[in-house]
């Protein structure tokens, strides 16, 4: 096996590996966002929150919230029942 071919199979053991991210909320408000994100912590869910605002004007693009794949159903539970 080359190194390249060592190197890839890695890569590819490491992604296998790596929890699968699903987003459950979006919003251009940065408080409701956070909001939320509390919320979910406080029940242990782990979270990550990506910015795709535009960093000039704030005017445009959405804050997202993900969760791992297999908690999907709990984080959206939580996030609807306000």
């Amino acid at each position: 096996m080359s190194r390249l071919q060592r190197i890839w199979s890695s890569w590819m053991i490491k992604l296998a590996k790596e929890p699968k991210w699903t987003t459950v909320f979006q919003s251009q408000d940065e408080y409701m966002v956070s909001i939320q994100r509390l919320k979910l912590e406080d029940e242990k869910i782990p979270v990550i929150q990506f910015n795709q605002r535009d960093s000039s004007y704030n005017a445009f693009g959405y804050i997202y919230l993900q969760v791992p794949t297999e908690m999907v159903e709990k984080a959206t539970q939580l996030i609807e029942n306000e």
